[in-house]
This record gives structure tokens, C-alpha cells and sequence, in this order.
């Protein structure tokens, strides 16, 4: 590929394509088409390539705004009987997490963090 060929969402850079060589069949069916040009090209250099790409990065990064969260009712879009599930299998999530959380601990003492710990338990309650 071409760096002329490189595209980065609505950014461009160099030759787009304009000039794409047709294949052999089709040329010899339809009269070529010429892409009117003033014949300059453009040089591109390898810091415009990284700040197009740069850009087209943050244009793709998602915007999530913590202060305007709203609080979701679980009611609006489930049943009472599908809720009380769930819970229920929360619940059994939580206890079997602090089980394991509570081996880990009874095995290796004061070596992890709370925090790092239920993590791991999870992990491994998760795989079970």
C-alpha cells in the first residue's frame, strides 16, 4: 500500500485513490477516464501521517461526562419477577466471591489488599 492511499475517517492524505488503476477488463470495455490533476504532488511526511492519525483518534474517543449520569430504574425495563432474579443471583455471586475471598485469605495472610483480593476471588468464582 501506498502512504498516498492512507485515509483516517473524513482525513486524508495525499492520493486518495482518485488515480485507481481499473482492471484490465473493464478498461478495454469502457473508455478510460483521466482524474484531471495539476500535476502536484504532495510530499507527506511522517509527522502529518501521525497527526491525522493522532486526530482521527480523539474525534473516536468516547465522551462520557460522570456528572450528568442519571439513575437507572430497573423497573422501566424489567419485570418484578425477572428483578427479584437477578438479586437473587447477586446475592449467591457476593457470598461465593467472600467465600473464596476468605480461603485466599485463611492461605496467604495480610498478602493482598481488600480491594485486590475480592478482585482475585471474583476471578476465580467466575471460572467455577
Amino acid at each position: 500500500m501506498d502512504i498516498n492511499q492512507v485515509r483516517f475517517g473524513s482525513y486524508s492524505i495525499g492520493n486518495s485513490g482518485i488515480c485507481a488503476k481499473k482492471s484490465e477488463g473493464k478498461a478495454k470495455q469502457e473508455a478510460p477516464i483521466e482524474a484531471k490533476s495539476e500535476g502536484v504532488k504532495k510530499e507527506v511526511s511522517a509527522e502529518e501521517m501521525f497527526n491525522a492519525m493522532n486526530i482521527a483518534g480523539l474525534q473516536n474517543k468516547a465522551q462520557i461526562n460522570i456528572n450528568s449520569r442519571a439513575e437507572i430504574n430497573p423497573a422501566d425495563y424489567l419485570s418484578e419477577d425477572r428483578i427479584k432474579d437477578i438479586e437473587a443471583m447477586m446475592g449467591k455471586f457476593e457470598n461465593g466471591v467472600n467465600q473464596v475471598a476468605d480461603v485466599i485469605e485463611a492461605e496467604f495472610p495480610n498478602a493482598l489488599s481488600q480491594q485486590d483480593k475480592l478482585a482475585l476471588a471474583a476471578n476465580i468464582y467466575a471460572a467455577e
